[in-house]
């Protein structure tokens, strides 16, 4: 019995909400309430343009303490003087219904200010309910401007073009359609960083997101922010040592209750 409420509580879940629960943005990003158009290449392509090391990336985001409802990402970033490329793959889900999504992406600058990069993502449902597999193939774009140091402005468009497969003989799109959102990021001080971004989803309202991090000292950073429609708090640390970065964060529902999450990448 609790098996099929479960069953039936992911399937009414993901109908509506299943980019949010597949593609993650990394957990910074989720702390300071989901600008992931300045903050996340998982989302905006461009920003591989800005990325200085190489990278490998590991997250897990458990759902209300349901591990049902995990989410696992990883990825990683490799900059060059060419073309800057990323590889990623995330899986949502338990052995009765997963997920599971695999990403190329690439960015580049295309003058002093504006940066540009596209993604294509293989993303594939495994269910018990269906005999096929769904299968998506999607395109991201993205852009960057930076009209001076201390400002960033990042818009993304994702899923779009998006060709569903094997999909035909269910009465759900189990993969969202595209999604929309523009942001930007202000150096208020050295130790301040102020986002607001908003986006858009098919048949979906507005969604507002706010957050800032402040940068107690070099290897510390406190972060919190809001998301959503209607608004629920984010916040988080992050801690940087030698050649990791640790980051944690949460997201408290009103009805539903909180959801953690925590990131370990490698710099080198």
């Amino acid at each position: 019995m609790k098996k099929s409420l479960l069953f039936f509580l992911m399937l009414c879940c993901i109908s509506l909400y299943a980019s949010d629960y597949l593609r993650m943005p990394d957990m910074r990003s989720m702390a300071i309430g989901g600008n992931m158009a300045t903050q996340s290449s998982l989302f905006n392509p461009s920003l591989l343009a800005l990325q200085t090391n190489k990278t490998i990336h590991f997250q897990y985001f458990n759902r209300y303490q349901l591990k049902e409802l995990g989410t696992i990402t990883g990825y990683f970033l490799y900059p060059n003087p060419v073309l800057p490329v990323g590889f990623s793959f995330s899986s949502f889900g338990y052995e009765a219904y997963r997920q599971t999504l695999f990403r190329f992406s690439a960015g580049r600058q295309l003058s002093e200010r504006w940066h540009l990069g596209i993604a294509f993502q293989y993303t594939m449902l495994q269910t018990e309910l269906f005999e096929e597999t769904p299968i998506m193939f999607s395109a991201d774009i993205g852009c960057l401007y930076q009209p001076f140091d201390n400002l960033l402005i990042g818009l993304f468009i994702m899923n779009w073009p998006t060709v569903h497969i094997k999909d035909k003989t269910t009465d759900t799109k189990f993969f969202t359609d595209y999604f929309i959102q523009i942001g930007l990021e202000w150096k208020v001080i050295n130790h301040l960083l102020i986002m607001v971004s908003g986006g858009m989803r098919k048949e979906t309202s507005f969604e507002l997101n706010a957050g800032l991090e402040y940068t107690v000292f070099d290897s510390f950073h406190l972060r919190c922010g809001i998301t959503g429609e209607p608004f629920y708090p984010t916040f988080g640390i992050g801690y940087d040592f030698s050649s990791f970065s640790l980051d944690l964060a949460a997201v408290s529902h009103p009805v539903l209750g909180v959801s953690t999450g925590i990131g370990l990448s490698f710099y080198f």
